[in-house]
């Protein structure tokens, strides 16, 4: 067998390579084909591959005929299949007559779309037949689990881009009108799993719609017929139709279009007239660039949807996340710190109003966008969590030291109110007033008005038999008379009624161990001014540390005022 031309396509290639590599693309060429395809003279491409046949690297042949003037139909021989990918996936024996048509015509579907399309408005980007266009998934086999590896094996896969610039896709079915319809139908329940699985999302831009070609205008018409009432076309929306919503819209993105033309014989007419038959039923031929375009429109439609869609599951696994950290904070401690755990809990109070003088000034939606993606993190990079506890406990210290700074604005009018007690204890423990509790401070009852709703609220003791409730002043004056009147003449002369009124005050009341507030030692509920617990005899009630001490305090541990 002659080898020279075999040893000069090893070395440079050329023209006679690129036929090889046409073959092997397509499987099957005619001669005026393969001159199509390389813009080449019929006689001298057939010059090229007559010495390509003299090497052992293709061979032909005439389906259905050996004599006369029917077309030759190349093909790869297995030395021709090693030269150009170095396998031999070829067995050398001659394909069938059925087998050649077919591929033959698939190469004349892709030379139409190549030469028509760009007028039409699409322009090829990607051709793909054979088993480089199957398209393999893992799906699920039934409803109660398990998957298996499925595979759809469209004769050829068609990517392009229309005149705006959006990428579409097609799937491409040849029928030589070797197929019964039943057989068409089991073909298309393939692509119905295809779709169902959603195995085309991260491969092409939207579901590809199925483009069958076929014989005649009447086969076309049947198949859309019977694919319509297979697929069952009421149950999305329909070709052409008003999206309503999201879900319109993502379901049109993902249904499957089926179309079909009665034109394989002339597949340029496919590409450049109105021959498509859709399965809707009221909608009339259309054009191929048309199907595209729809295509096209219902992915940049269904985009938005897509991202609110994502946009609103992440706000759900985001509020999911938050909500069981705001039931059960307790975890966070050992990672990040009670500071920041402090933080967490203020900024997961429901209850904030940002007009409140109290509230600080947080960017408080990035930050807990910041912590749920943190703890759904899995796993967490060793600078993720010392990060974040940092970030946290600044943020912490700066929400502090503007509570701080506006109680101690609010002690600097000279008023003195219980309440303001017990928010400057709670900040001297390094923790943040939650909403609930610093809401109001401002309005706070004064001492005064805190001390008259302890003496409105105040009874004498129940053996007294009072026939009318006696205020606390008036009953010490009558207890303090009483017992003045059981004194000698003498020891009145040597007795002080004040120092009565005090010994009686130090049996009968007691002062707040916080505020100071005088309350009756029969009282044994919380102070009702700072809601303290611990009482102190009343005469040291002038031991409690002054308001503006606590406050000067806390003012030393704080930065500026954010």
């Amino acid at each position: 067998m002659p080898s020279g031309t075999t040893d000069r396509l090893r070395a440079s290639g050329g023209p006679s390579e690129h036929l090889l590599v046409l073959l092997n693309d397509h499987r099957v060429m005619t001669t005026d084909q393969l001159a199509r395809a390389t813009d080449t003279p019929a006689r001298t491409v057939l010059y090229r591959l007559e010495q390509l046949r003299t090497a052992g690297l293709v061979d032909y042949d005439r389906p259905g005929r050996q004599r006369g003037s029917a077309p030759h139909h190349w093909r790869l021989r297995p030395a021709g299949a090693r030269l150009v990918t170095g396998t031999s996936p070829a067995d050398g024996r001659r394909p069938s007559a059925l087998f050649s048509a077919h591929a033959a015509t698939i190469t004349e579907v892709w030379l139409a779309l190549r030469e028509h399309g760009p007028a039409a408005g699409l322009t090829m980007t990607c051709w793909t037949t054979d088993r480089a266009g199957w398209q393999e998934w893992e799906g699920p086999t039934s409803q109660w689990g398990g998957t298996s590896t499925k595979r759809l094996t469209p004769d050829a896969v068609y990517e392009a881009v229309l005149d705006d610039g959006q990428k579409v896709a097609a799937f491409i079915e040849v029928d030589l009108a070797s197929m019964t319809q039943t057989q068409l139908r089991a073909k298309l329940d393939r692509y119905r799993a295809y779709v169902r699985d959603e195995a085309w999302r991260g491969r092409f831009p939207h579901c590809p719609p199925l483009l069958l070609l076929t014989t005649t205008a009447h086969r076309a018409v049947t198949f859309t017929r019977n694919a319509a009432r297979h697929l069952g076309e009421n149950s999305l929306p329909g070709y052409g139709r008003r999206l309503v919503d999201d879900f319109d819209r993502i379901a049109a993105h993902g249904r499957l279009v089926v179309a079909a033309a009665g034109c394989v014989r002339d597949p340029a007419r496919a590409v450049t007239e109105h021959a498509w038959t859709l399965t809707d039923p009221e909608a009339a031929e259309v054009t191929l660039t048309a199907i595209c375009t729809e295509r096209a429109a219902t992915t940049a439609a269904a985009l938005p949807a897509y991202q609110r869609q994502e946009a609103e599951a992440d706000r759900l696994r985001r509020d999911e996340v938050l909500r069981r950290i705001r039931v059960n904070p307790r975890p966070l401690l050992p990672l990040l710190g009670p500071a920041a755990v402090d933080l967490i809990s203020y900024l997961l109070d429901t209850h904030h109003d940002p007009t409140d003088a109290f509230t600080p000034h947080l960017d408080a939606d990035a930050t807990l966008d910041r912590l749920a993606g943190w703890w759904r993190r899995t796993p967490r990079s060793d600078g993720d969590t010392p990060a974040l506890r940092a970030a946290l406990t600044r943020q912490h210290h700066q929400a502090w030291s503007h509570q701080v700074s506006h109680l101690a604005r609010l002690a600097a009018t000279g008023e003195d109110r219980p309440a303001w007690y017990a928010a400057a204890a709670d900040l001297a423990r390094q923790r943040l007033l939650p909403a609930t509790e610093h809401h109001g401070l401002h309005k706070a009852r004064s001492r005064e008005e805190a001390q008259e709703k302890v003496w409105r609220y105040w009874q004498p003791a129940a053996d007294l038999g009072e026939a009318t409730a006696l205020t606390y002043p008036q009953w010490r004056e009558q207890q303090v008379t009483a017992e003045w009147t059981r004194l000698s003449w003498w020891q009145r002369q040597r007795t002080d009624r004040t120092i009565l009124a005090a010994a009686f005050d130090a049996e009968h009341l007691t002062a707040c161990a916080r505020c100071a507030l005088t309350i009756p030692a029969t009282d044994t509920g919380n102070c009702p001014g700072c809601h303290h617990t611990q009482r102190l005899p009343h005469e040291q009630h002038h031991t409690v540390t002054p308001l503006t001490d606590l406050i000067a305090a806390l003012r030393a541990d704080t930065t500026d005022d954010p």
